[in-house]
């Protein structure tokens, strides 16, 4: 062994640089490999077991973001890879999966029951599992991000003969995804659907909320047309402006709804002529008596067509668009085609009552633009352009200095807004705009800035206006 280490030691002697480098590479290499090994081993998505529904519908929402994933033979975990686990945990939460876990029909008759259980008690457990598929129902309803159903039974008094029984009745809360909401149609469908759910319970005595705890009547909020208006007004506002430049076109819009909602059934036939026929003839004796019969079946085709038109009460009636352009800014070979246009981009049917009115107006701002240089002739054009000069460089100490003093101390929360923002800039911009309003001030105006201007707009347009940037 003593010579084998000196035989060693002289083949290492002239060797050591090259013996260093190897070395380091397979240290670096083993290194690199178990941060592999570490970031791509899959570890548990949730630190608690999940109830086998949940779970599929975890596992349904990765398969559609194509991401990769396993799970336990009991359906109880989702494994994900380590390095994946943040990223997939805040885009599940961000689509409100999984659900609370809601007992069923089902899951209530695979349960163990004892034979001297109370009737009361088996009521409970059945009206327990009748919530259950209700809440699953109504979750499956398009646009709605979670639904909970509570039913009271009618109160029994103990008198058999009792006629103020009180009936049975339901609150149904629905929280719907951020800037949809149920229509009338949809709200008497759910008020029926949960009534004929449990026995007794009527339509009437549905009670159904939104997630913000408002009641939802049915009736026409007062807000939902100016808010259309305001919708289309900005779209056609935000094309002209786009083409003529900010300040060239005012745009006005005005809608009016039906105000009652309508539920039209008509049923036509259709007829296809004589489809084929029989004849009949008998002749004979009866009693002496000699009788003839005879008898003719004809068959005809035909079509029965049954038409049903629902109207809600918000629906438009007529629609009123006024175009305000400025002659100084607008040509007169251009103003032919904006309403053309604005009738496109609006949707309005000119047949149906609808009215488009464009106009070329001098803009007060033009005219006060063209005395402009009149008056500035007589003022030194020297002494102006020196003031704003310093004007202009006044502004820029007093704006970037804070904001240098700022850039160190916000550090943390700059890397914050930027990694958040990597992660909404996948999502739907309804999404993105639900997770910026419950974040700080600072933080949203961070998240916003990192968006190019056409996504930042999108995403804007769901912000409610108190917290715009």
């Amino acid at each position: 062994m003593p010579q084998v280490a000196r035989q060693t030691r002289a083949w290492l002697a002239p060797r050591k640089a090259a013996v260093a480098l190897v070395s380091a590479a397979l240290l670096a290499a083993a290194a690199l490999a178990l941060a592999q090994s570490r970031t791509s081993a899959e570890v548990p998505l949730y630190s608690v077991a999940l109830h086998p529904a949940q779970a599929v519908e975890v596992e349904r929402a990765l398969t559609l973001w194509n991401e990769p994933y396993s799970a336990d033979g009991a359906h109880t975990q989702v494994f994900v890879a380590h390095s994946r686990r943040r990223d997939v945990l805040l885009r599940l939460t961000l689509a409100g999966l999984p659900h609370g876990y809601v007992p069923t029909t089902s899951d209530v008759l695979q349960e163990s029951q004892s034979a001297f259980l109370p009737q009361t008690a088996i009521d409970d457990r059945r009206r327990a599992g009748i919530q259950g598929d209700l809440t699953a129902s109504l979750r499956r309803i398009k646009n709605v991000a979670d639904a909970s159903v509570v039913i009271a039974p009618a109160a029994d008094t103990g008198l058999a003969l009792d006629v103020q029984r009180p009936l049975p009745s339901a609150s149904v809360q629905i929280v719907m995804q951020y800037g949809t909401a149920l229509s009338g149609a949809q709200l008497a469908g759910v008020r029926r659907f949960v009534a004929a759910g449990y026995p007794g319970l009527t339509p009437e005595r549905v009670t159904v909320m939104d997630g913000s705890g408002t009641l939802q009547t049915g009736a026409v909020s007062g807000e939902r047309a100016p808010s259309r208006e305001s919708r289309l007004q900005t779209s056609v506002q935000t094309a002209l402006d786009a083409v003529f430049g900010a300040g060239a076109a005012v745009v006005r819009v005005n809608l009016r709804t039906t105000g009652t909602s309508s539920d039209i059934r008509s049923t036509r036939t259709v007829p296809h002529g004589l489809l084929d026929s029989q004849t009949g003839r008998e002749r004979g004796t009866e009693h002496g008596r000699t009788f003839f019969k005879e008898q003719s079946a004809h068959h005809f085709a035909y079509d029965t067509i049954v038409e049903k038109r629902y109207a809600p009460a918000d629906a438009i009636a007529r629609m009123s668009i006024a175009v305000f352009l400025d002659s100084g800014k607008v040509s007169a070979d251009q103003r032919g085609a904006v309403a053309d246009l604005v009738r496109a981009a609006a949707g309005a049917d000119l047949k149906s009552g609808d009215e488009i009115v464009v106009r070329a107006l001098t803009f007060a701002a033009a005219s006060a633009g063209n005395a402009g240089p009149k008056a500035a002739s007589a003022i030194d054009r020297r002494w102006v352009f020196r003031l704003f000069v310093v004007a202009l460089l006044t502004i820029a100490a007093i704006a970037v200095g804070p904001r240098v003093a700022e850039m160190y101390a916000n550090a943390p929360r700059a890397r914050a807004a930027q990694a958040m923002c990597g992660t909404l800039q996948k999502e739907l911009p309804q999404t993105a705009a639900y997770v910026l309003q419950t974040l700080p001030q600072d933080l949203r105006e961070g998240v916003l800035r990192c968006y190019d201007p056409e996504q930042r707009a999108r995403v804007e347009a769901y912000l409610p206006r108190s917290t715009h940037v």
